[in-house]
């Protein structure tokens, strides 16, 4: 059985990094930039000592992360290690060798996925914006539509643009091409957005170790035995044995992944953790398909399951989880917000679907967005208790 110790001293022999220093020290004096300034800011990050992970942040997510697990299944996550690396491809992965069980996670991908976290944002209130204007009917608003679009497509081309540079291993991009366009005063939920995203990556690789794909053991049953029955009620036996085994243990994952975020392995879960569940799979699951063209998987020999089939999963709980439990105090559900989500992700979608296959599909505008969202929310407001068809942004 893996130790932390051992975790701790397999992960910094592979990547060679000092076992004692901050992750984010030893980044800036790899990448050759000026440390900050802030002396106390400084102080802190050198007295820091990984313990549980290389970095602060995942210290916090990892330990959040076990806190929602059953007790008895904590004693293999307390010895697993949590590192963020800078080789590798955009991902995240988990590994076993000798006593030893990591999690690491790029941090290409961490800064990538800042970036579409701007661009959720940016969409949204794209999205809102219209969508007021219509209702209350503003003067000339058909002949703004070009110009709209032209806006609703400009984050998109942007990082289309930044794709080379974040799927090519030789560099480290950590410019946001999407930055420029942060809403004032939004900065904390965009924040919050990153670090959900990162938590279903991390739990995502949790689940791997926890449920035996990195490595025989014995008491995966528990795990397993929770991933099996939410895939009973959804009905899925079938459809699962269609996949191939590796393909399958990425879907388990997934799974629990979002049960062990939205915390519902022990009880119904809160709407704020469904929340967090929610938008951190999604943003997770867009940045890599967008980045890395993974939309859709043909090769039945393909060692992951694409992101439509992923994302249904993402779906499919969502809607187990809350579908039968009526709107918060202020109207708003689970459900609406995915709502939300799977439009943005519909239309990085279609963006890909207009660039690889030819004919006379164009990557969608605003209007038929705004469209597409409204069907959405229309179909929530007919399906969940005391709905109500709002547009509206929630916390993560």
């Amino acid at each position: 059985m893996a130790t932390l110790k051992n975790s701790r001293g397999k992960f910094f022999h592979e990547h060679k990094m000092p076992p004692d220093l901050n992750f984010w020290i030893f980044f800036f004096r790899y990448a050759g930039r000026p440390l900050p300034v802030d002396e106390k800011v400084m102080a802190r990050a050198l007295e820091w000592k990984p313990e549980r992970s290389n970095c602060p942040q995942l210290t916090i997510t990892i330990e959040h992360l076990i806190r929602s697990v059953p007790d008895e299944w904590r004693a293999l996550a307390n010895n697993l290690f949590v590192g963020r690396v800078l080789k590798g491809d955009l991902n995240a992965m988990a590994w076993t060798e000798r006593q030893a069980g990591v999690i690491e996670m790029n941090i290409q991908y961490t800064f990538t996925l800042s970036a579409y976290a701007a661009a959720y944002d940016e969409f949204f209130h794209n999205l809102k914006s219209f969508v007021g204007d219509v209702a209350a009917k503003r003067p000339g608003l058909e002949s703004m539509v070009h110009e709209l679009d032209k806006r609703f497509a400009e984050p998109w081309e942007q990082l289309d643009t930044a794709r080379s540079g974040w799927v090519d291993r030789r560099l480290l991009v950590v410019a946001n091409p999407v930055a420029a366009r942060w809403a004032k005063g939004r900065e904390s939920l965009h924040e919050d957005m990153v670090d959900a995203a990162e938590s279903f990556v991390i739990a995502h690789e949790l689940a791997h170790h926890l449920l035996g794909h990195t490595v025989s053991r014995r008491d995966k049953r528990k795990a397993k035995d929770a991933v099996d029955e939410v895939i009973e009620r959804l009905g899925l036996f079938y459809a699962m044995s269609q996949f191939n085994q590796s393909q399958r243990e990425e879907l388990q994952a997934d799974i629990l992944a979002y049960l062990i975020v939205a915390q519902a392995l022990e009880g119904a879960p809160q709407f704020s953790d469904l929340y967090r569940a929610v938008a951190g799979s999604t943003l997770a699951l867009v940045t890599h398909a967008h980045v890395t063209e993974s939309w859709v998987e043909l090769d039945s020999a393909a060692t992951h399951p694409g992101f439509t089939t992923r994302f249904n999963m993402v779906h499919k709980l969502t809607e187990m989880l809350c579908s039968d439990r009526p709107t918060g105090d202020q109207g708003d559900h689970p459900m609406a917000f995915l709502s939300q989500l799977s439009t943005f992700a519909a239309v990085a979608l279609n963006r890909w679907a207009s660039q690889t296959f030819s004919g006379p599909q164009k990557p969608v505008g605003v209007l038929h967005a705004a469209d597409h969202l409204l069907r959405l929310m229309n179909e929530v407001h007919g399906r969940i208790p005391q709905a109500r068809a709002s547009i509206r942004q929630v916390d993560v």
